[in-house]
This record gives structure tokens, C-alpha cells and sequence, in this order.
């Protein structure tokens, strides 16, 4: 009788205890989802090595073609029509000029592409090592039906406009650190690393291709993959051969706009001159 009265008490015991607890516990919850779990705290943001509050990407990334190993300056493999017709009158520059070509189904003649990074800092940082890859996506097969194929360069007296470069830096060397502050942009020539699997920087015959970029900010190494906008690049035709020059269209947008033109010339020992025709457009 004794033990059952003693089991019934230790069980009161332990409601009493335990009970005001759950209920505390209950409210709780209950607050927290009606608010919206306000607050309860939230994890801090990530915080890179330099000790800096990690907001976002430190960096926007672009690359273009500025040139190849056949030739410092553009020259682009391109239909017939579209060199014929040159650009539209809001192409100011020889920039923007190799920006519409490619748009238009042109694409650099010569050897392995020479590849400008475009650096654009959202906050300071240090730049110290850049690796470029070119990643080959597929091989391109010319036809005649979408030719006929001819050269397309542009001639312009006026400089095209140059990114803002850090005081005390030199642009296009990527052996040194760079210091950029907030909003400045660098542009690098790099140079194309050979991929593990193969002893050449770039295939041979047309290819379009992405690249892939490794970058060292602020000691912390960063992965890029780069496309030629929405599309892969596509680099490096070959349209004059011993024998053979193929048509080229040379366009001057300024100060006045115009069109050198010269016809494909056939031969068998020594290259004829040229004959090549300038008109006002």
C-alpha cells in the first residue's frame, strides 16, 4: 500500500516538473513562427583571409581576341556579303569593329589566338597570378555554300578606348602583382596554357573553344569558365595559301569611312601586285 502511494507521488513529481517546461518550450516555437523566426541568429557572412567580409564576387571577369600569333592586329575569315556590306554606322571603332565581325559569322585568320582579360575589381583587392586554358567545345567545317570566304581587317587613325589602369601598373604584365581599388578595371594579354592532356596551346584548323581561367585574388585562387558572350569563341581560320591570296576587304571608320579593296590574286611563281580599289562609304 506504502509503494503504491510512493509511485503515485514520484509520478506527480516529475508532471509537475517537466510540465512547465514543455509549455515554456511550446511558446517559444510558437513566437518563432509567428514572426517569421526573426530572431534567432543568423550565421555571419563568409570572411576571406585578408580578414575582409566576403559580400559577393570580388571580380567580373570578360576576355576577348585582340590578336594572333600570325599577326598582332585582327584579320578576320568572313562571307563575302557581309565584308562587302561592312558595319552598321554605330560601329565607331576598330574594337567594335572585331566585336560585330565575330557576331556576323567572322572569325580571326592566322595561328593560336592571343586572348586580352578584362580585370573589372567591385572592391580593392590584389591580383597576383592569372592561368588561361582554351578548352576546345567543337571543330567547325567551312563550306562553300556558306562562303564565298574572304579577308576582313580594320584600318581606324583614332585610338579605341583603353580600361583605366591602376597608378604605378603596367598594363599587359601578368608576372607581378596588380593592386586595384574599387571599380577599376585591368586589361592582361595572356598568354594560352597547353592543357594537361596535350603538348599545344591550341588545336589546330577551327575550333570553338571557352577558356577556362584560374586567378589568384588576394591569395585565394578562383575558376572562371569565359565564353565569347553567349557563344564559344571561335578562332583560327587560314585563307591565303602559296599561290592563292584571297580577296580582303580593308573598312577605315575615321575620320571618314571607307572601303580599300583588293582581289584575290592567283599565281604560280612570284606573288603580282596588287591591285586594290579605295572608296568613300
Amino acid at each position: 500500500m506504502n509503494t503504491g502511494r510512493r509511485q503515485t507521488g514520484s509520478a506527480l513529481l516529475v508532471v509537475v516538473l517537466v510540465l512547465p517546461a514543455l509549455l515554456a518550450f511550446g511558446m517559444v516555437r510558437l513566437l518563432g513562427t509567428r514572426d517569421g523566426g526573426k530572431d534567432r541568429a543568423e550565421p555571419p557572412p563568409p570572411v576571406s583571409p585578408s580578414g575582409a567580409v566576403d559580400s559577393g564576387p570580388a571580380i567580373d571577369l570578360a576576355a576577348r581576341i585582340t590578336g594572333t600569333a600570325y599577326s598582332t592586329e585582327l584579320t578576320f575569315e568572313i562571307n563575302r556579303d557581309r565584308a562587302e556590306a561592312g558595319p552598321p554606322p554605330q560601329v565607331g571603332d576598330c574594337r567594335q569593329f572585331a566585336e560585330w565581325a565575330q557576331r556576323n559569322g567572322g572569325f580571326p585568320v592566322g595561328g593560336e589566338p592571343v586572348q586580352t582579360l578584362s580585370v573589372h575589381a567591385r572592391r580593392s583587392l590584389d591580383v597576383n597570378w592569372v592561368s588561361v586554358t582554351a578548352v576546345p567545345v567543337a571543330e567547325v567545317e567551312l563550306t562553300k555554300e556558306d562562303g564565298p570566304w574572304v579577308e576582313l581587317a580594320c584600318r581606324d587613325d583614332a585610338p579605341s578606348p583603353s580600361p583605366s589602369v591602376p597608378r604605378g601598373e603596367e598594363e599587359g604584365n601578368i608576372d607581378r602583382p596588380h593592386v586595384l581599388t574599387a571599380g577599376q578595371t585591368i586589361e592582361l594579354p595572356v598568354p594560352l596554357q597547353a592543357p594537361d592532356d596535350t603538348g599545344e596551346a591550341f588545336p589546330r584548323g577551327v575550333v570553338d573553344y571557352q577558356l577556362d581561367v584560374r586567378i589568384e585574388i588576394d591569395g585565394v585562387v578562383q575558376e572562371h569558365v569565359l565564353r565569347n558572350g553567349s557563344v564559344p569563341f571561335r578562332c583560327c581560320g587560314r585563307i591565303t595559301y602559296m599561290g592563292f591570296q584571297a580577296a580582303r576587304y580593308e573598312w577605315r571608320l575615321s575620320p571618314s569611312r571607307s572601303l580599300r579593296y583588293c582581289p584575290e590574286l592567283r599565281y604560280t611563281l612570284e606573288p603580282p601586285p596588287e591591285r586594290c580599289e579605295t572608296t568613300r562609304r
